[in-house]
C-alpha cells in the first residue's frame, strides 16, 4: 500500500510552506513523489525538492478532480509503479473540490490516504465562504473523515 496525503487550500494559504516543513523534517527518509496539480498557481521551488530526493509530477492541463479523472488515476498507477514511493504528496488545484480528489485516489488499487489536509488563511476565511461557497466549505469539511495525521 502506497500512503497519499492530499493537501488543499486556496492560493497563500500556506499550502506550499507546510509541504516544504513537512519534506525537511517530518517525512525525512521516505522516498516521496509530489504530483502537484497547477492551474494559475506558483508551482512548488523544483530545486528545493529535487535536492530533497523528491520526484516531481506536474498536471498542468486541467483540474484532477473535474477532467482529469480518468487521466489522473492512470497516473497516479504508473507513479505508484515507475517510482514505488512510500508515500505520494499531491497538492491539487486551489479551487479543487477535496472530496473528488479523495474520491479518485480511492479508485486506484493499492494506494491508501493517510492524510487530507486543508490550510486556511483564517484572515481570508470569511470572504472564501462568501466567494467560493461549495468549493471551500467542501476543502474545511472533507479532512473531517480522514484518520489521525501520522509521518
Amino acid at each position: 500500500m502506497t500512503k497519499i496525503d492530499i493537501f488543499s487550500g486556496f492560493l497563500g494559504a500556506g499550502k506550499t510552506t507546510l509541504i516544504r516543513k513537512l519534506i525537511a523534517e517530518g517525512y525525512k527518509g521516505e522516498k516521496l513523489v509530489l504530483i502537484e496539480n497547477e492551474f494559475g498557481e506558483i508551482a512548488i521551488d523544483g530545486g528545493f525538492l529535487k535536492d530533497a530526493g523528491v520526484e516531481i509530477n506536474e498536471m498542468n492541463s486541467g483540474c484532477i478532480c473535474c477532467t482529469l479523472v480518468g487521466d489522473f488515476t492512470k497516473a497516479l498507477k504508473k507513479v505508484m509503479e515507475d517510482f514505488a514511493p512510500d508515500r505520494i504528496l499531491i497538492e491539487p488545484s486551489g479551487v479543487g473540490k477535496l472530496s473528488d480528489v479523495a474520491k479518485a485516489v480511492e479508485r486506484v488499487e493499492g494506494a491508501h490516504i493517510g492524510a487530507k489536509v486543508t490550510v486556511v488563511d483564517a484572515g481570508k476565511a470569511k470572504m472564501y465562504m462568501r466567494n467560493f461557497g461549495e468549493f471551500f466549505n467542501d476543502q474545511v469539511t472533507a479532512p473531517r473523515s480522514s484518520p489521525p495525521w501520522s509521518c
